[in-house]
């Protein structure tokens, strides 16, 4: 009889013991997650995500122009290119995008007289060429894989004011005309910060028969005003 009391008095000892050994581990608490997304972390940083809501975007150009009658350029204006600058709108929605913008280029030359050689002669009659290009360009831009860059290719019309003015000239004499012509574009945005980007670009305008009529375009069989200009923008904008 005490044998039994003894085991049974065991047996309570051991099973609550056993019962606590089985009994489940507390689930650990789960781990902190990095894969935070910009609006989570707070750190939203400038991305070339393209936005599908219509953006007006403002910008600001300068430039150097090569022009394709480089001889005749060469010989009025001492230079075969010449710096322009100049500003706009944009506007974008989703990977389409219009833009219209104006530049000016002047410089100082001389006017000459060209030789049957192809030899210059200057006149000693200063003038100054101002051209006033006006371009509007629709495109489609390339933001959807390359981070922070966004590319662009575009087609467009361009409308030149051309004047060239001398001292010592009659009214008749100084050139004020209007061409119309067509310009190609390519390039890529760098978003700096969500609401300022850097754009490069390189542009080939052609405005066929603007040239040639006397002068030294006509001595050096060059008739068109366009060129290749290589840009660089400020963008101001989402």
């Amino acid at each position: 009889m005490r044998i039994l009391s003894v085991v049974v008095l065991a047996l309570g000892l051991i099973t609550p013991s056993r019962a606590a050994a089985q009994s489940p581990a507390p689930a650990p608490s789960p781990a902190p997650s990095l894969a935070l997304s910009a609006e989570q972390s707070g750190s939203g940083s400038p991305s070339g995500q393209l936005t599908s809501g219509l953006q007006i975007r403002a910008f600001g150009v300068v430039g150097t122009t090569f022009f394709t009658a480089s001889s005749t350029f060469d010989a009025v204006l001492g230079s075969n290119r010449g710096q322009d600058y100049g500003g706009g709108l944009n506007l974008t929605r989703g990977p389409l995008y219009l833009e219209a913008g104006a530049r000016r280029f002047s410089k100082h030359g001389e006017r000459v007289f060209v030789g049957v050689d192809g030899q210059v002669f200057p006149l000693g009659i200063d003038t100054t060429v101002t051209m006033t290009p006006l371009d509007i360009t629709a495109g489609w831009r390339f933001g959807q894989h390359f981070g922070r860059v966004i590319p662009h290719l575009g087609l467009g019309y361009t409308r030149m004011n051309y004047e060239e003015t001398s001292d010592f000239a009659d009214a008749s004499e100084d050139v004020s005309e209007t061409f119309n012509g067509y310009h190609v574009v390519g390039g890529a945005e760098v978003r700096i910060t969500r609401w300022i980007g850097v754009t490069g670009e390189v542009m080939w305008t052609s405005l066929a028969d603007a040239l040639g009529a006397g002068g030294a375009s006509q001595a050096f069989d060059e008739a068109n005003l366009g060129g290749t200009s290589l840009r660089l923008k400020l963008v101001i904008g989402h």
